[in-house]
């Protein structure tokens, strides 16, 4: 039987590439893809065929969002990585389950799953495709390969010379990989060292070309500023964090490594969300607020804000130095306590970074699909792609915060909330 036609009716509608909104807008698909976009009244389907109406009078419509950044299989419920290494590969697909259904719920239909041990981001993926699980359309890097003890090492990917490198490129790859993560440089993995490179530009140009061979993508983790050059002058298609760390791990942001990146064409992913604890920082704000704050939490907000502070000095320069096209939406969750479900907060801290609204919002859709290599498919409500579609109360160009008021969510056609 032909699948019915839907139209979405809505308030107004950001397309995710234009300079404006459209007012009093419509939507048209059938099945997954969207065939029309345009004022109400003048979308409709065939004369006579059969057609379901949605009618959202006074909300906006937007594309689908798309997470650049996440750990699937991490619960975000504020244990250290060292803690929740403990579970079993079992109970971390059933968390990978739950925390895909969570970022969908909250307007996610397209993300990146950026390591996995062993074979669990492989088991996700899988289980996406056979339709056991609901969630996002999953991108999976599987195990992200890392250097002995580096960041990550308990993926089950360390590789130490180019030659291990190649080999666990190659093995992701034939597992199932959609695109290779490597770990350029320390993190928060405990014993590692996040103002030094861990690979050097020569290990780094091995896993962009073994993957280019395979037609994957690649992405970097990259505190240190040794390894932002590294990563950038090997050729790697995105890079996470860029913090400029020192050996220090002092902030010191340097132009010239920064001219280097923005001449390569990487795109970059801030995870501000992330880098500042954002999820902490609101609920302490809300204490203090309320006049609730302990002794101990009152020193915990007062270094939040300052670390904050520092990172958006980091993304003001960036902004500053011409990223503004290049930054893509990251949530990182999974990690330590940043729970699934809150992607808008890192495009909040973007705007309070000083990128537009529109801006921001093409940073988890247009400029994300872009970087995820699915231009083609997702990214902006234009006749032809995917009917990935996030209905919001308010207007998110004036009040970016408006992305969390949910109203409705459509994924490949299909509206899921």
């Amino acid at each position: 039987m032909e699948e019915r036609f839907i139209i979405l009716q809505c308030g107004q509608l950001y397309d995710g590439v234009s300079e404006a909104a459209l007012a009093n807008a419509a939507i048209l698909w059938q099945g997954s893809r969207l065939l029309a976009v345009g004022r109400r009244g003048e979308v409709a389907p065939p004369a006579g065929a059969p057609c379901t109406v949605l009618d959202f009078p006074s909300a906006t419509a937007l594309p689908g969002l798309i997470d650049e950044h996440t750990h699937l299989s991490l619960p975000g419920d504020g244990r250290s990585y060292e803690e929740m290494v403990r579970d079993s590969d079992d109970l971390m697909a059933i968390i990978g389950a739950r925390n895909l259904a969570l970022h969908l719920r909250s307007g996610v239909t397209t993300l990146r799953d950026h390591g996995a041990r062993n074979q669990v981001g492989f088991a996700l993926k899988e289980a996406l495709r056979r339709g056991y699980v609901q969630g996002p359309r999953g991108l999976f890097s599987g195990r992200s390969i890392t250097c002995t003890g580096g960041h990550f090492h308990f993926m089950g990917a360390a590789a130490d010379g180019p030659d291990a490198v190649r080999r666990e490129v190659r093995r992701n790859i034939h597992d199932g990989a959609d695109y290779v993560k490597i770990m350029a440089s320390g993190g928060g993995t405990a014993g590692t060292l996040p103002g030094y490179a861990s690979y050097s530009e020569a290990e780094l140009r091995v896993a962009v070309e073994e993957a280019r061979r395979f037609g994957k993508l690649t992405v970097a983790h990259c505190r240190a500023t040794t390894s932002i050059l590294n990563a950038a002058r090997a050729g790697v298609d995105l890079l996470e964090h860029v913090q400029f760390h020192d050996a220090d791990l002092a902030v010191r942001f340097d132009p010239r490594v920064a001219e280097a990146l923005l001449q390569s064409g990487a795109y970059v992913s801030p995870t501000l969300q992330a880098g500042t604890q954002y999820a902490s920082l609101l609920g302490l704000r809300a204490k203090q607020e309320r006049g609730e704050l302990t002794p101990a939490e009152k020193e915990r907000l007062a270094w939040n804000e300052s670390y904050q502070e520092e990172r958006l000095t980091i993304f003001r320069r960036l902004l500053e130095c011409g990223f503004a096209g290049r930054i893509v939406a990251g949530s990182d969750s999974g990690c330590f306590d940043f729970a699934f479900g809150h992607l808008q907060y890192d495009l909040e801290l973007m705007v309070v970074g000083g990128l537009p609204n529109r801006q921001a919002i093409r940073a988890a859709t247009s400029v994300a699909a872009k970087a995820v290599g699915l231009a083609e498919r997702i990214g902006s409500l234009q006749p032809g792609k995917e009917a990935d579609l996030l209905v919001v109360a308010g207007d998110p160009l004036r009040d970016i915060s408006a992305l969390r008021q949910v109203v409705a969510v459509v994924k490949g056609g299909e509206r899921v909330v």
